[in-house]
């Protein structure tokens, strides 16, 4: 990600389209295999810089393993294609972003990277949020100096100044440091 980005200015970052899935890839959900780390994909489209692009029924759950097959038509009339829960993350991630001034014009300091973590920080001059994306469990990260923090998305304890972040996966997490 950091080499991709390095190959674009900010401002052509901030205003490009990030998406998951599209008509002529397989669906999210195909890709990663189950909700879980659909929350945390998703968690990262709608949190990193760029501009978010949900492909029609991803938010749903909908499965396909290509581009015509990832073309089904919405399942309107078929409730029981609907996940009820992936919508309901999506919809949280959304509202999260739209209250967060720092997820939408912040700037981007990444804090740690391993093969199955990312923890990164969206800031502005009078915002700073904390994001935790772990595809699966591993060690628990520790950062220095990391300020206390409230938990606004992903039901992790409130951070203390020291705490080590959750060493369980998947997960994404949010927290609204204190500036």
């Amino acid at each position: 990600m950091r080499e991709f980005a390095a190959r674009l200015s900010w401002r052509t970052l901030v205003h490009s389209w990030q998406l998951l899935s599209s008509h002529d890839t397989a669906r999210i959900r195909t890709v990663v295999g189950d909700a879980d780390r659909q929350e945390v994909a998703a968690g990262l489209l709608l949190t990193l810089p760029g501009t978010p692009m949900v492909f029609a029924g991803d938010e749903w759950g909908l499965r396909g393993v290509n581009g015509e097959d990832s073309r089904t038509p919405m399942p309107w009339d078929r409730p029981g294609e609907q996940d009820e829960a992936t919508f309901g993350r999506y919809r949280d991630l959304i509202a999260l972003r739209r209250g967060t001034t720092a997820l939408r014009h912040g700037g981007l300091r990444w804090l740690y990277a391993d093969a199955d973590a990312l923890v990164f920080a969206r800031e502005t001059p009078g915002e700073a949020v904390l994001v935790l994306a772990r595809r699966a469990s591993g060690a628990p990260v520790r950062l220095a100096g990391l300020p206390g923090g409230e938990n606004v998305y992903g039901g992790a304890p409130d951070l203390r100044s020291g705490d080590a972040l959750p060493a369980d996966g998947p997960t994404f997490q949010v927290w609204r440091l204190l500036t």
